[in-house]
């Protein structure tokens, strides 16, 4: 063989070692880019998107992140461990550390407190298509204007949902009791309502939470089995906690709900026109649509257009229905 054929074979080996390191170099990318990326496969998405003109909508602490999912846990009615262990001060939760080895641990031990923060799941009823429902939500109160607004659904027969906070008076029992007396759903919407008191740690929420179910069940002797996170499931004070704590919630048979329209009855500026058109633009997007309103002393404008937004819905075919743990929840797309 010449030395010329030599140099020709030398540079051939050379080309296939070359092109053999580049398929190794592109594989390792391609499985390192891949792996980098969340298991889609293990979310469930909902048919009912959050439109993306939401976000805008809501004030900043209640932006939603993305679009819907399901949890795809399933509930449970009873604790891991029939021994509960001593609940920690809300003091001692606040200084629970934030990284996900520490979360892991004490959702673990979690799961052996609240004994009585459980409730049975019955199970979803699916939505028939076709079927137009407006569900109206109203968070923050009981408050002064819950009377009317209990008026204003009685008289035009329609059914609602409240997630109260915590409120002890006397007459804030009394509404709270007005609510369920009248046929309507009491959720949980925290106790405090302190942001950043209650997402401070996993176990700071959870015994916010318990805590307020305690005071529902005082003040209307109803268990209740519905909530909705103070700024949404989503939010920028618990996104280091959001999955684990929904999880949680799921597994102990709650139901919680997040919404795909919004008065905007929270923002600065809002008025009676805003609040209106808000409403009815977002609702008339959808066959099943939550709405988020807000309950406080200071929403009158809310109550003042109340009763236009149920006639308006009603002639383009809604009914109205409070939500229970049987109405699939509408839910912000949870971090990873």
């Amino acid at each position: 063989m010449s030395f010329g054929n030599k140099k020709v074979i030398i540079a051939a080996s050379m080309l296939v070692a070359a092109i053999s390191v580049g398929v190794i170099i592109g594989s390792v990318a391609g499985y390192i880019t891949k792996s980098s990326k969340p298991n889609s496969s293990s979310v469930v998405v909902s048919s009912e998107d959050v439109p993306a003109q939401l976000v805008t909508s809501i004030p900043i602490s209640e932006q939603p992140e993305s679009s819907v999912v399901q949890s795809s846990q399933a509930p449970s009615s009873k604790p891991v461990s029939s021994t509960p262990s001593k609940v920690p001060s809300s003091s001692s939760a606040s200084q629970a550390p934030v990284n996900s080895g520490a979360i892991s641990k004490e959702m673990q031990t979690i799961q052996t407190l609240f004994p009585n923060f459980y409730v049975e799941h019955p199970g979803i009823i699916p939505h028939q298509k076709g079927d137009k429902v407006a569900y109206l939500t109203f968070d923050d109160g009981p408050s002064n204007l819950t009377p009317e607004v209990l008026k204003i659904l009685a008289d035009n027969n329609a059914k609602a949902t409240f997630f109260v906070i915590g409120r002890t008076d006397a007459q804030s029992k009394q509404w709270m009791k007005d609510i369920v007396d009248q046929g309507h759903t009491i959720g949980m919407h925290t106790y405090s309502h302190n942001y950043k008191q209650i997402y401070a740690s996993p176990t700071a929420f959870f015994t916010d939470m318990s805590r307020l179910s305690d005071l529902i069940v005082d003040a209307t002797g109803v268990k209740p089995q519905v909530m909705r996170f103070a700024g949404g499931s989503v939010n920028s004070y618990n996104k280091t906690i959001a999955r684990p704590v929904a999880d949680e919630l799921t597994r102990r048979g709650y139901t919680y709900y997040d919404w795909n329209v919004s008065a905007g009855d929270a923002e600065k500026g809002a008025t009676a026109q805003s609040i209106y058109q808000n409403t009815i633009n977002g609702a008339l997007g959808y066959e099943k649509a939550i709405v988020l309103f807000h309950d406080a002393s200071t929403k009158q404008n809310t109550v003042k257009e109340l009763p236009k937004i149920i006639e308006t819905l009603k002639k383009n075919g809604y009914r109205f229905e409070k939500l229970d743990p049987t109405v699939k929840p509408v839910i912000f797309r949870l971090p990873s």
